[in-house]
């Protein structure tokens, strides 16, 4: 099983819930799979971190699967670490997945907002991505204009020959528009060979445990 990297089409659109699922989804199958989030940002007291999400669905905390930086700040990793005076350098990350993967984890890495966010000033996580060998799943929103930032990621990871697992289109209404219906028919349409499905929106139950049925058919 190859390591995958979870990104985004923006912030805020449930990266961290769909990583989770996958982690979940792998240990059903029993891989040996743990989350990392090498930064993360926009650290609070007042609800669980990404990464004691994804630790959660790992069902361990190994210490070398936690954040390398974990910045108050709600920005760009880059800028959050530059105004917390500290610095992220890419050989860290490299460093931490090349140590997870001695331990014998198999990997769901988490980004931090889209593909080109800058995790540090001159890398972001497309050349973590292409650097430590990374099948991408790109979670995006299910409603209008998804259709542009889907496309726009996928020619990015595409330009890097990074292999696109499939797009999860998450938060899928209850009584969906007329773009949420048909946005998935269409991105299939646009993107010859890559796979999509539909995570719709939790009202109820255990989201992550409901999300991991789903994105098992990209595994």
């Amino acid at each position: 099983m190859r390591d995958l990297l979870v990104t985004g089409t923006d912030t805020g659109i449930g990266k961290t819930m769909i990583a989770a699922a996958l982690v979940t989804a792998l240990r059903a199958r029993g891989v040996r799979a743990i989350g990392f989030k090498p930064v993360e940002t926009g650290i609070t007291t007042d609800e669980e971190s990404d990464s004691e999400t994804l630790a959660r669905a790992s069902g361990e905390r190994n210490v070398i699967a936690q954040p390398l930086l974990r910045l108050p700040e709600p920005l760009a990793p880059a800028l959050a670490a530059e105004r917390a005076g500290v610095e992220l350098e890419s050989d860290a990350i490299e460093d931490r997945i090349r140590e997870l993967r001695r331990e014998g984890y198999t990997l769901v890495v988490e980004g931090a907002g889209g593909v080109m966010v800058p995790l540090g000033w001159g890398f972001t996580i497309l050349d973590i991505a292409q650097s430590c060998d990374l099948d991408a799943i790109v979670v995006a929103r299910a409603g209008l204009g998804t259709l542009n930032h889907v496309a726009l990621t996928v020619m990015v990871l595409r330009s890097r020959e990074i292999p696109i697992r499939g797009i999860v289109l998450n938060g899928r209404s209850d009584l969906p528009d007329l773009a949420e219906a048909t946005n998935p028919a269409s991105l299939s349409r646009m993107l010859h060979g890559v796979r999509v499905v539909e995570v719709p929106h939790a009202r109820v139950g255990n989201p992550v445990q409901s999300a991991a049925q789903i994105v098992s058919r990209l595994l």
